[in-house]
């Protein structure tokens, strides 16, 4: 039931709301309220108290709307600003490079034009015969063959290469007929040389073959190892130089316990074929 006035429909007695109900002061009968919140004789059953509570929770409610739209405009005016220093920056960079571009133009036209009269008096060469130079300079520098290696430069690696040798190799022990035998290395003598031209592993380089032979209590033995000089390269009168710094290759499991090669046709194999290229031999001087 909805109600239209306020008289108690039992006994037209005066009606109080209390709570969520309205009560008969008369009869004490009690009703439940159906209502929109529109309804004219709703709004004179409510309290002072809800009619405050109210207004605050809209008053609230603007003051929500309004602080939105408060941090709306502030957070729009901090994206222009932002965008105004933005611009600012990237017209000054700009601004700085162009004016870098002109002062880079106007210095390298200054020495540009100095350049063209010292050219022009002669004090300088012309561009065009500096850079042939150089490029024929760098073209040939590495282009070391066989016939350039003298004796004298094949007798320093050899020595360089026989130190390294000696200095490298040391007691080796070895498992014969079930008893371990210790080997040292008595002297390093030389075998032979090849010079490899447009090898894989780097510039054209020489490399030596060395015996080594080992001596223990139950006889010699004799192996073969190999160094390699590479950075090859003519000098400014055209002589060939090299820092003679012995370099060693690594040896695969073919090798004696890792240090030489009892096998001198693998030692060949991996010390001079594996490079590949063009190998030629060097030899040495009958005085040698």
């Amino acid at each position: 039931m909805k109600l239209v006035d306020l008289t108690c429909p039992n006994c037209n007695g005066k009606l109080q709301k209390e709570g969520d109900n309205i009560i008969c002061q008369s009869c004490g009968a009690v009703f439940a309220l159906d209502y929109d919140e529109s309804d004219v004789e709703h709004e004179k059953l409510l309290t002072e108290e809800e009619r405050a509570k109210r207004e605050f929770e809209h008053e609230k409610e603007l003051l929500e709307i309004k602080h939105r739209q408060e941090q709306e405009a502030r957070i729009a005016a901090e994206k222009r600003e932002q965008r105004r220093q933005t611009t600012q920056s990237v017209k000054k960079y700009i601004s700085n490079k162009v004016s870098a571009l002109i002062g880079l133009l106007i210095v390298v036209g200054f020495f540009y034009g100095s350049y063209k009269l010292c050219v022009h008096w002669g004090v300088v060469p012309p561009m065009k015969d500096i850079i042939a130079s150089a490029t024929a300079s760098n073209r040939n520098q590495y282009a070391v063959e066989a016939a350039d290696i003298t004796s004298d430069m094949l007798e320093n690696m050899i020595s360089a290469g026989q130190v390294t040798k000696l200095n490298t190799h040391g007691g080796v022990r070895d498992l014969v007929d079930n008893a371990w035998v210790d080997y040292s290395l008595d002297s390093v003598e030389y075998d032979s040389a090849y010079f490899i031209s447009n090898a894989s592993q780097g510039q054209n380089r020489v490399v030596i073959i060395y015996k080594l032979n080992y001596t223990s209590s139950i006889g010699d033995k004799v192996t073969y190892d190999g160094t390699y000089f590479d950075g090859l390269k003519y000098n400014s009168d055209d002589s060939v130089v090299c820092d003679y710094e012995a370099e060693a290759i690594s040896r695969s499991k073919a090798a004696w316990h890792r240090d030489s090669y009892v096998d001198r046709e693998q030692c060949y194999r991996e010390n001079v074929l594996a490079f590949g290229g063009t190998v030629t031999e060097l030899q040495r001087s009958a005085d040698d």
